[in-house]
Protein backbone atom coordinates (compact mmCIF):
# COMPACT_ATOMS: atom_id res chain seq x y z
CA UNK A 1 0.00 0.00 0.00
CA UNK A 2 3.30 2.31 0.90
CA UNK A 3 6.32 2.25 0.23
CA UNK A 4 7.44 3.95 3.43
CA UNK A 5 6.32 3.57 6.88
CA UNK A 6 2.50 5.16 7.84
CA UNK A 7 1.19 5.46 11.24
CA UNK A 8 -3.26 5.76 11.07
CA UNK A 9 -3.90 8.04 13.88
CA UNK A 10 -7.41 8.66 15.37
CA UNK A 11 -7.94 10.70 18.63
CA UNK A 12 -10.95 11.65 20.74
CA UNK A 13 -10.69 15.09 22.30
CA UNK A 14 -12.66 17.43 25.27
CA UNK A 15 -13.54 19.79 22.85
CA UNK A 16 -12.77 21.10 19.42
CA UNK A 17 -9.69 23.33 20.20
CA UNK A 18 -6.08 22.21 21.30
CA UNK A 19 -5.77 25.57 22.49
CA UNK A 20 -8.91 25.28 25.03
CA UNK A 21 -9.02 21.02 24.71
CA UNK A 22 -7.07 17.62 25.43
CA UNK A 23 -7.09 14.67 24.09
CA UNK A 24 -9.09 12.01 25.77
CA UNK A 25 -8.23 8.79 23.90
CA UNK A 26 -5.44 8.02 21.19
CA UNK A 27 -5.05 5.13 18.90
CA UNK A 28 -2.07 4.89 16.47
CA UNK A 29 -1.69 1.82 14.05
CA UNK A 30 1.89 1.79 12.05
CA UNK A 31 2.39 -0.32 8.61
CA UNK A 32 4.99 -1.39 7.25
CA UNK A 33 5.09 -2.74 3.73
CA UNK A 34 1.29 -3.11 4.21
CA UNK A 35 1.46 -4.89 7.30
CA UNK A 36 0.70 -3.82 10.69
CA UNK A 37 3.87 -4.12 12.97
CA UNK A 38 2.47 -2.00 15.84
CA UNK A 39 -0.30 -1.15 17.20
CA UNK A 40 -1.08 1.26 20.62
CA UNK A 41 -4.54 2.95 21.92
CA UNK A 42 -5.16 4.18 25.44
CA UNK A 43 -8.09 6.67 27.37
CA UNK A 44 -6.32 9.73 28.44
CA UNK A 45 -6.93 11.48 31.35
CA UNK A 46 -7.06 14.56 29.79
CA UNK A 47 -6.79 16.45 33.45
CA UNK A 48 -9.93 18.26 33.48
CA UNK A 49 -13.84 17.59 33.09
CA UNK A 50 -15.07 15.60 30.01
CA UNK A 51 -18.24 17.45 28.42
CA UNK A 52 -21.40 16.18 28.51
CA UNK A 53 -21.70 16.41 24.84
CA UNK A 54 -18.19 14.73 24.62
CA UNK A 55 -19.81 12.01 26.57
CA UNK A 56 -22.84 11.49 24.58
CA UNK A 57 -20.79 11.30 20.76
CA UNK A 58 -17.86 9.44 22.67
CA UNK A 59 -19.62 7.24 25.23
CA UNK A 60 -16.33 8.47 27.03
CA UNK A 61 -17.55 8.80 31.08
CA UNK A 62 -15.23 10.69 33.79
CA UNK A 63 -15.30 6.64 35.72
CA UNK A 64 -13.89 5.49 32.33
CA UNK A 65 -10.82 7.81 33.03
CA UNK A 66 -10.07 6.96 36.60
CA UNK A 67 -6.56 5.53 36.54
CA UNK A 68 -6.01 6.51 32.91
CA UNK A 69 -2.54 7.31 31.84
CA UNK A 70 -1.84 11.00 31.22
CA UNK A 71 -0.24 12.23 28.06
CA UNK A 72 3.24 12.50 29.21
CA UNK A 73 2.71 8.66 29.94
CA UNK A 74 2.09 7.96 26.80
CA UNK A 75 4.28 10.42 24.97
CA UNK A 76 7.49 8.19 24.35
CA UNK A 77 5.28 5.24 23.29
CA UNK A 78 3.23 7.48 20.71
CA UNK A 79 6.71 9.05 19.37
CA UNK A 80 8.64 5.38 19.34
CA UNK A 81 5.37 4.35 17.14
CA UNK A 82 5.64 7.69 14.92
CA UNK A 83 9.86 7.36 14.80
CA UNK A 84 10.12 8.33 10.78
CA UNK A 85 6.62 7.61 9.91
CA UNK A 86 4.05 9.62 7.94
CA UNK A 87 0.97 10.78 10.01
CA UNK A 88 -2.21 9.85 8.70
CA UNK A 89 -5.77 10.89 9.69
CA UNK A 90 -9.28 11.81 8.69
CA UNK A 91 -8.85 15.49 8.50
CA UNK A 92 -5.36 15.32 9.62
CA UNK A 93 -4.88 19.05 10.70
CA UNK A 94 -7.44 18.36 13.77
CA UNK A 95 -5.49 15.38 15.23
CA UNK A 96 -2.25 16.78 14.64
CA UNK A 97 -2.65 19.88 16.29
CA UNK A 98 -4.26 18.28 19.10
CA UNK A 99 -0.86 16.13 19.27
CA UNK A 100 1.63 18.28 17.99
CA UNK A 101 0.09 20.90 21.46
CA UNK A 102 0.28 17.97 23.63
CA UNK A 103 4.15 17.16 22.97
CA UNK A 104 4.85 21.14 22.87
CA UNK A 105 3.01 21.28 26.68
CA UNK A 106 6.15 18.73 27.01
CA UNK A 107 8.79 20.70 25.50
CA UNK A 108 9.00 18.03 22.81
CA UNK A 109 9.31 18.72 18.86
CA UNK A 110 6.61 17.24 17.07
CA UNK A 111 6.83 17.32 13.07
CA UNK A 112 6.00 14.40 11.04
CA UNK A 113 4.89 14.61 7.77
CA UNK A 114 1.16 14.58 6.92
CA UNK A 115 -1.38 12.42 5.08
CA UNK A 116 -5.03 13.72 5.08
CA UNK A 117 -7.98 10.69 3.96
CA UNK A 118 -9.89 13.34 3.30
CA UNK A 119 -7.90 14.71 0.42
CA UNK A 120 -7.29 11.50 -0.77
CA UNK A 121 -10.78 10.12 -1.20
CA UNK A 122 -11.52 13.71 -2.76
CA UNK A 123 -9.00 12.83 -5.03
CA UNK A 124 -9.48 9.55 -5.66
CA UNK A 125 -13.28 10.05 -5.43
CA UNK A 126 -14.01 13.18 -7.03
CA UNK A 127 -17.24 11.88 -8.19
CA UNK A 128 -18.58 11.45 -5.10
CA UNK A 129 -20.55 12.96 -2.96
CA UNK A 130 -19.27 13.39 0.97
CA UNK A 131 -15.87 12.08 2.23
CA UNK A 132 -16.33 12.54 6.14
CA UNK A 133 -15.40 9.23 7.96
CA UNK A 134 -19.02 8.08 8.50
CA UNK A 135 -19.81 8.55 4.89
CA UNK A 136 -16.92 6.42 3.80
CA UNK A 137 -18.13 3.70 6.12
CA UNK A 138 -21.40 3.03 5.19
CA UNK A 139 -20.71 4.24 1.53
CA UNK A 140 -18.35 1.57 1.23
CA UNK A 141 -19.89 -1.15 4.19
CA UNK A 142 -16.21 -0.79 6.30
CA UNK A 143 -16.47 -2.74 9.52
CA UNK A 144 -16.41 -0.60 12.52
CA UNK A 145 -17.38 -1.95 16.09
CA UNK A 146 -17.42 1.68 17.93
CA UNK A 147 -18.05 4.91 15.88
CA UNK A 148 -16.14 7.64 17.54
CA UNK A 149 -13.54 5.69 19.53
CA UNK A 150 -10.07 6.21 18.65
CA UNK A 151 -9.02 2.41 17.86
CA UNK A 152 -12.35 1.81 15.79
CA UNK A 153 -11.70 4.88 13.83
CA UNK A 154 -8.23 4.47 13.08
CA UNK A 155 -8.76 0.93 11.55
CA UNK A 156 -11.29 2.58 9.62
CA UNK A 157 -9.05 4.67 7.91
CA UNK A 158 -7.11 1.78 7.23
CA UNK A 159 -9.65 -0.47 5.53
CA UNK A 160 -10.27 2.65 3.71
CA UNK A 161 -6.87 3.12 2.34
CA UNK A 162 -6.03 -0.50 1.68
CA UNK A 163 -9.58 -0.72 -0.38
CA UNK A 164 -8.59 2.76 -2.45
CA UNK A 165 -5.10 1.46 -3.48
CA UNK A 166 -6.41 -2.00 -4.39
CA UNK A 167 -9.53 -0.49 -6.53
CA UNK A 168 -7.18 1.96 -8.55
CA UNK A 169 -3.88 0.44 -8.26
CA UNK A 170 -0.62 1.08 -7.23
CA UNK A 171 0.83 3.31 -9.50
CA UNK A 172 -2.83 5.99 -9.47
CA UNK A 173 -2.49 5.72 -5.36
CA UNK A 174 0.77 6.44 -5.07
CA UNK A 175 0.31 9.75 -7.35
CA UNK A 176 -2.36 10.44 -5.45
CA UNK A 177 -0.73 10.18 -1.93
CA UNK A 178 3.09 12.15 -3.24
CA UNK A 179 0.75 14.66 -4.85
CA UNK A 180 -1.07 15.22 -1.26
CA UNK A 181 2.60 14.61 0.52
CA UNK A 182 3.70 17.40 -1.32
CA UNK A 183 0.89 20.22 -0.63
CA UNK A 184 0.07 18.62 2.99
CA UNK A 185 -0.51 21.95 4.20
CA UNK A 186 -3.53 22.48 2.10
CA UNK A 187 -7.02 22.65 3.21
CA UNK A 188 -8.91 18.70 2.43
CA UNK A 189 -11.46 20.54 -0.32
CA UNK A 190 -8.72 22.97 -2.38
CA UNK A 191 -7.56 21.72 -5.79
CA UNK A 192 -4.04 22.78 -6.10
CA UNK A 193 -4.54 23.89 -8.95
CA UNK A 194 -6.14 26.93 -7.89
CA UNK A 195 -3.14 27.46 -5.76
CA UNK A 196 -0.37 27.07 -8.79
CA UNK A 197 -2.57 29.93 -10.73
CA UNK A 198 -1.83 32.38 -7.53
CA UNK A 199 1.18 34.88 -8.18
CA UNK A 200 3.29 36.56 -5.41
CA UNK A 201 2.02 40.16 -6.46
CA UNK A 202 -0.04 42.39 -4.49
CA UNK A 203 -3.39 42.28 -4.29
CA UNK A 204 -6.66 40.33 -2.50
CA UNK A 205 -7.28 37.07 -1.80
CA UNK A 206 -11.08 35.96 -1.32
CA UNK A 207 -11.51 32.56 -0.05
CA UNK A 208 -15.24 31.01 -0.67
CA UNK A 209 -16.87 28.36 0.86
CA UNK A 210 -18.48 25.01 -1.07
CA UNK A 211 -21.64 27.41 -2.53
CA UNK A 212 -18.87 29.84 -3.61
CA UNK A 213 -20.35 32.44 -0.78
CA UNK A 214 -16.99 34.47 0.58
CA UNK A 215 -16.05 33.67 3.92
CA UNK A 216 -12.85 35.65 4.31
CA UNK A 217 -11.23 39.05 2.41
CA UNK A 218 -7.73 39.60 2.92
CA UNK A 219 -4.63 41.11 1.16
CA UNK A 220 -0.99 41.30 1.07
CA UNK A 221 2.13 42.23 -1.04
CA UNK A 222 3.00 38.94 -1.71
CA UNK A 223 -0.27 36.81 -2.86
CA UNK A 224 0.68 33.17 -3.15
CA UNK A 225 3.03 33.31 0.37
CA UNK A 226 0.39 35.04 2.03
CA UNK A 227 -2.55 32.38 1.16
CA UNK A 228 -0.27 29.71 2.19
CA UNK A 229 0.26 30.66 5.31
CA UNK A 230 -3.18 30.20 6.68
CA UNK A 231 -3.21 26.83 5.87
CA UNK A 232 0.43 26.16 7.53
CA UNK A 233 -1.06 27.55 10.70
CA UNK A 234 -2.85 25.21 13.21
CA UNK A 235 -4.84 27.60 15.62
CA UNK A 236 -8.19 26.59 15.88
CA UNK A 237 -9.39 29.32 13.80
CA UNK A 238 -7.24 29.05 10.57
CA UNK A 239 -7.95 25.46 10.64
CA UNK A 240 -11.79 25.75 10.65
CA UNK A 241 -11.98 28.28 7.67
CA UNK A 242 -9.33 26.07 5.56
CA UNK A 243 -11.90 23.14 6.14
CA UNK A 244 -14.60 25.74 4.32
CA UNK A 245 -12.77 26.83 2.07
CA UNK A 246 -13.08 25.21 -1.49
CA UNK A 247 -12.51 28.23 -3.91
CA UNK A 248 -10.08 31.26 -3.80
CA UNK A 249 -10.34 33.90 -5.77
CA UNK A 250 -7.37 36.83 -6.13
CA UNK A 251 -7.54 40.38 -7.56
CA UNK A 252 -4.32 41.83 -8.38
CA UNK A 253 -4.16 45.19 -7.89
CA UNK A 254 -0.55 46.71 -8.39
CA UNK A 255 0.25 48.09 -5.04
CA UNK A 256 0.00 47.93 -1.64
CA UNK A 257 -2.59 51.03 -1.11
CA UNK A 258 -4.31 49.44 -3.69
CA UNK A 259 -5.14 46.05 -2.09
CA UNK A 260 -5.74 47.97 0.87
CA UNK A 261 -8.48 50.30 -0.58
CA UNK A 262 -10.17 46.78 -2.34
CA UNK A 263 -10.22 44.73 1.00
CA UNK A 264 -11.36 47.59 3.09
CA UNK A 265 -14.70 47.80 0.25
CA UNK A 266 -15.02 44.07 0.03
CA UNK A 267 -15.29 43.30 3.43
CA UNK A 268 -18.10 45.87 4.15
CA UNK A 269 -19.93 44.70 0.57
CA UNK A 270 -19.24 41.35 1.10
CA UNK A 271 -19.44 41.01 5.12
CA UNK A 272 -17.26 37.55 5.08
CA UNK A 273 -17.62 35.24 7.82
CA UNK A 274 -14.11 34.95 8.88
CA UNK A 275 -13.63 38.59 8.37
CA UNK A 276 -12.22 40.10 11.91
CA UNK A 277 -13.33 43.42 11.12
CA UNK A 278 -16.76 42.47 10.03
CA UNK A 279 -17.39 41.98 13.58
CA UNK A 280 -15.59 45.54 13.83
CA UNK A 281 -13.20 44.20 16.61
CA UNK A 282 -10.86 47.41 17.33
CA UNK A 283 -9.66 46.39 20.65
CA UNK A 284 -5.91 47.21 21.12
CA UNK A 285 -3.41 46.44 24.23
CA UNK A 286 -2.23 50.32 24.37
CA UNK A 287 0.91 51.56 25.94
CA UNK A 288 -0.77 54.84 26.67
CA UNK A 289 1.95 58.03 27.82
CA UNK A 290 1.81 59.33 31.39
CA UNK A 291 3.80 61.54 33.64
CA UNK A 292 4.40 60.77 37.62
CA UNK A 293 5.88 62.99 39.45
CA UNK A 294 7.88 64.58 36.37
CA UNK A 295 8.91 60.97 35.03
CA UNK A 296 7.59 59.74 32.03
CA UNK A 297 5.67 56.48 31.82
CA UNK A 298 3.14 54.13 30.37
CA UNK A 299 -0.05 52.02 31.29
CA UNK A 300 -1.56 49.16 29.74
CA UNK A 301 -5.44 50.32 28.55
CA UNK A 302 -7.46 48.45 26.44
CA UNK A 303 -10.05 49.39 24.11
CA UNK A 304 -10.23 51.48 20.86
CA UNK A 305 -8.33 54.21 19.16
CA UNK A 306 -9.92 57.15 19.32
CA UNK A 307 -8.13 58.95 16.71
CA UNK A 308 -9.06 63.08 17.84
CA UNK A 309 -7.34 62.77 21.24
CA UNK A 310 -5.40 59.64 21.67
CA UNK A 311 -2.84 59.81 19.20
CA UNK A 312 -0.19 61.77 20.88
CA UNK A 313 -0.15 59.50 24.00
CA UNK A 314 -0.42 56.35 22.19
CA UNK A 315 3.50 54.99 22.58
CA UNK A 316 2.68 51.37 21.13
CA UNK A 317 -0.16 48.92 19.76
CA UNK A 318 -0.33 45.66 20.30
CA UNK A 319 -2.86 42.46 20.11
CA UNK A 320 -2.43 41.71 23.48
CA UNK A 321 -1.94 42.44 27.18
CA UNK A 322 0.36 40.07 27.32
CA UNK A 323 2.38 40.91 24.66
CA UNK A 324 1.63 44.99 25.28
CA UNK A 325 3.21 43.96 29.19
CA UNK A 326 6.05 42.03 27.26
CA UNK A 327 7.39 44.97 25.25
CA UNK A 328 7.62 47.22 28.33
CA UNK A 329 9.49 44.78 30.01
CA UNK A 330 12.05 44.41 27.03
CA UNK A 331 12.32 48.12 26.60
CA UNK A 332 12.67 48.77 30.54
CA UNK A 333 15.69 46.37 30.52
CA UNK A 334 17.28 47.56 26.64
CA UNK A 335 17.08 51.31 28.04
CA UNK A 336 17.70 50.71 31.78
CA UNK A 337 13.98 52.30 32.44
CA UNK A 338 12.90 52.11 36.14
CA UNK A 339 10.96 49.05 36.53
CA UNK A 340 8.89 50.73 38.97
CA UNK A 341 7.88 53.78 37.42
CA UNK A 342 7.18 51.33 34.64
CA UNK A 343 4.42 49.77 37.09
CA UNK A 344 6.73 46.50 36.42
CA UNK A 345 7.47 46.41 40.20
CA UNK A 346 5.89 47.36 43.10
CA UNK A 347 8.76 48.60 45.97
CA UNK A 348 9.15 50.86 48.76
CA UNK A 349 12.06 52.90 47.65
CA UNK A 350 14.60 51.41 45.21
CA UNK A 351 13.84 48.95 43.05
CA UNK A 352 15.53 45.85 42.43
CA UNK A 353 16.99 46.28 39.44
CA UNK A 354 18.46 49.63 41.02
CA UNK A 355 20.45 47.43 43.39
CA UNK A 356 21.56 45.04 40.21
CA UNK A 357 23.06 48.51 38.69
CA UNK A 358 20.24 48.27 36.00
CA UNK A 359 18.29 51.44 37.19
CA UNK A 360 19.39 54.86 37.31
CA UNK A 361 18.21 55.60 39.99
CA UNK A 362 14.93 57.50 38.52
CA UNK A 363 12.67 55.66 41.51
CA UNK A 364 14.46 57.34 44.15
CA UNK A 365 15.57 60.75 42.47
CA UNK A 366 19.04 59.79 41.95
CA UNK A 367 18.57 60.30 37.69
CA UNK A 368 16.80 63.60 37.38
CA UNK A 369 13.34 63.56 34.99
CA UNK A 370 14.83 65.52 32.18
CA UNK A 371 17.33 62.93 31.51
CA UNK A 372 14.95 60.13 32.35
CA UNK A 373 12.53 61.37 29.60
CA UNK A 374 14.90 61.99 27.10
CA UNK A 375 15.91 57.89 27.26
CA UNK A 376 12.32 56.94 27.86
CA UNK A 377 11.65 59.14 24.20
CA UNK A 378 14.14 57.05 22.49
CA UNK A 379 13.02 53.76 24.02
CA UNK A 380 9.82 54.42 22.71
CA UNK A 381 9.99 56.34 19.44
CA UNK A 382 9.34 53.64 17.01
CA UNK A 383 6.18 51.82 18.33
CA UNK A 384 4.25 55.31 19.23
CA UNK A 385 2.26 56.72 16.91
CA UNK A 386 2.20 59.84 14.69
CA UNK A 387 -0.26 62.09 15.10
CA UNK A 388 -2.19 62.95 11.38
CA UNK A 389 0.39 65.34 10.02
CA UNK A 390 -2.19 67.44 7.76
CA UNK A 391 -5.18 70.08 8.68
CA UNK A 392 -7.34 68.27 6.64
CA UNK A 393 -8.73 64.84 4.73
CA UNK A 394 -6.06 63.93 1.42
CA UNK A 395 -6.48 61.91 -1.63
CA UNK A 396 -4.38 59.38 -2.89
CA UNK A 397 -3.82 57.92 -5.85
CA UNK A 398 -4.92 53.83 -6.05
CA UNK A 399 -4.15 52.84 -9.63
CA UNK A 400 -3.22 53.98 -13.47
CA UNK A 401 -6.46 54.31 -13.92
CA UNK A 402 -6.79 58.00 -11.51
CA UNK A 403 -9.40 56.40 -9.03
CA UNK A 404 -8.17 57.77 -5.67
CA UNK A 405 -9.24 57.07 -1.93
CA UNK A 406 -9.81 60.01 0.71
CA UNK A 407 -7.50 59.53 3.68
CA UNK A 408 -7.30 61.34 7.24
CA UNK A 409 -6.51 60.38 10.61
CA UNK A 410 -4.77 57.27 9.06
CA UNK A 411 -8.08 55.49 8.20
CA UNK A 412 -10.19 55.47 4.50
CA UNK A 413 -12.78 57.80 4.70
CA UNK A 414 -14.38 57.95 1.36
CA UNK A 415 -13.08 57.91 -2.68
CA UNK A 416 -13.15 60.53 -5.26
CA UNK A 417 -16.00 60.03 -7.68
CA UNK A 418 -15.68 60.20 -11.61
CA UNK A 419 -16.35 63.84 -11.51
CA UNK A 420 -14.04 64.85 -8.97
CA UNK A 421 -15.82 65.10 -6.00
CA UNK A 422 -15.56 62.99 -2.51
CA UNK A 423 -17.85 60.73 -1.50
CA UNK A 424 -17.42 60.04 1.90
CA UNK A 425 -18.28 56.64 3.74
CA UNK A 426 -21.55 56.78 5.52
CA UNK A 427 -20.06 54.67 8.56
CA UNK A 428 -17.73 55.57 10.89
CA UNK A 429 -14.12 53.87 10.29
CA UNK A 430 -12.88 52.28 13.02
CA UNK A 431 -8.79 53.02 13.35
CA UNK A 432 -6.81 49.44 12.23
CA UNK A 433 -3.14 49.48 12.82
CA UNK A 434 -2.31 47.45 9.48
CA UNK A 435 -3.57 50.39 7.71
CA UNK A 436 -1.50 52.98 9.86
CA UNK A 437 1.50 51.51 9.25
CA UNK A 438 0.70 51.15 4.99
CA UNK A 439 -0.37 54.95 4.33
CA UNK A 440 2.17 55.97 6.35
CA UNK A 441 4.04 54.05 4.41
CA UNK A 442 2.93 55.37 1.22
CA UNK A 443 2.96 58.99 2.37
CA UNK A 444 6.46 58.94 3.24
CA UNK A 445 7.57 57.89 0.49
CA UNK A 446 4.84 59.35 -2.10
CA UNK A 447 4.63 63.26 -0.90
CA UNK A 448 4.41 64.50 -4.48
CA UNK A 449 1.22 62.42 -5.39
CA UNK A 450 -0.74 64.19 -1.73
CA UNK A 451 -3.61 66.21 -2.79
CA UNK A 452 -5.73 67.73 -0.60
CA UNK A 453 -9.38 67.35 -0.03
CA UNK A 454 -11.68 70.28 0.66
CA UNK A 455 -15.31 69.47 1.67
Amino acid sequence: MFNYPVVFVDIETTGGSYRTSRVLEVAVIRYENGVVVDEFSSLINPERHIPTVITSITGITEADIVGAPIFSDIADRFAEIMNGAVFVAHNVRFDYSFIKNEFALLGMPFHPRLLCTVRLSRSLYASEQGHSLAKLIARYDIPFMNRHRALDDARAIAYFSQMAFDQHGPELFAAAVQHQLKTQSLPPNLDLTQIEQIENVPGVYIFKDETHQPIYVGKSITLKKRVMSHFQDVSPKEVRMSQAVYHIETIPTGSELAALVLESKLVKDLKPLHNRRLRWVSSYAMLVKKIKDGYSTVSIAQGSVDVETDLDTIYGIYPSRMKAKKRMEEITRTFELCPKLMGLEKANGACFSYSLGKCRGACIGEESDELYNRRFELALEHTRLQSWPFDSPIALPVNEKGEQVIIKNWMIQGYIDEIGDPVYDTESPNFDMDEYKIIRRFIRENKQYIRFVTS
